[in-house]
């Protein structure tokens, strides 16, 4: 799936927009029903169906007019694209609907088998980033026990709202926090492990190696990084070229973070919906460097 097309999933506009066409078509069929019943003709025909063409023209005008102001108010139910953050989405609650949907029920084994990557251990210090609703931390903290210590931080005040409250309702201590990736608000060697699971590809160019550098500098000398993201896609014809939620070369990616000071010890597939993972520590040549 398309990182745009997701993100209007999630936006509020095309569930009424999906609304009103299920209407429009609704009362298109019971006209043509009434029709067939009451053998209305073709005058009265065509005066209910124009009447209906003028209700679905103003709808689709609403709509547009409604996604004009979204541009001016940028309303949160909605995707936002900053040049320096990249994509961010506001909607926590439909989110989570869709991962459920989309991991077939089984979001917790799939989130497992994504963490099975960071050989997680009790006690370590551990920052998920671009931590969306929290699922995954909360998970974190599971594994790393009560000696250890989860943070989470996402560039959406809605998704950190619901990651907060799911703390809370499970009896579980997480710090989340609004930060972007590219501005971690936490101290140099602070983390054993840095986690970035499927939002990689959310990042512009530039956010990516800024998001390198800060990776580096929060992590300890002995510490990793695990980034899980989509795998690009075969080339294709253009005809018949599905587009997914955005993906990344992980290729690229293990070459940008050499250039920050990482060594890359691990990568391969996850083994599902076409993801590929790396795990990278920083070089320990380079620790007293990039700010430490």
């Amino acid at each position: 799936m398309h990182q745009r097309l997701f993100g209007t999933i999630v936006g509020g506009h095309a569930l009424v927009a999906l609304v009103k066409v299920a209407v429009v078509l609704a009362a298109f069929f019971s006209l043509g029903q009434a029709n067939a019943v009451f053998s209305l003709g073709i005058p009265v025909l065509l005066l209910h169906a124009g009447v209906l063409v003028v209700i679905a023209s103003l709808l689709i005008w609403q709509s547009a007019h409604g996604r004009l102001s979204a541009m001016v108010r940028i309303p949160a139910v909605r995707e936002e694209k900053a040049p320096h953050v990249g994509i961010t989405l506001h909607s926590a609650a439909l989110y989570d609907t869709l991962a459920w949907l989309l991991t077939f029920g089984r979001e917790r084994a799939f989130r497992e088998r994504i963490l099975s990557f960071a050989k997680l251990k009790p006690g370590e210090v551990v920052l998920d980033v671009g931590c969306g609703t929290g699922t995954t931390a909360l998970l974190v903290r599971q594994k790393v026990g009560p000696e250890g210590r989860v943070d989470g931080v996402d560039a959406s005040a809605e998704m950190i709202a619901r990651a907060t409250a799911k703390a809370r309702r499970a009896g579980l201590q997480v710090g989340f926090s609004t930060a972007t990736a590219q501005e971690l608000p936490f101290k140099d060697g602070e983390f054993d492990v840095v986690l970035s699971t499927l939002m990689f590809h959310h990042l512009p160019k530039k956010g990516r190696e800024e998001f390198g550098r800060e990776a580096f500098r929060v992590l300890k000398p002995g510490g990793r990084l695990l980034i899980v993201d989509f795998a690009k896609p075969p080339r294709r014809k253009r005809t018949f070229r599905l587009h997914r939620h955005g993906y990344v070369d992980l290729d690229k990616v293990a070459a940008d973070l050499g250039r920050h000071g990482f060594n890359i010890v691990e990568r391969g597939d996850v083994g599902t919906k076409r993801l590929r993972y790396l795990v990278a520590r920083p070089d320990l040549s380079l620790a007293g460097l990039e700010g430490r």
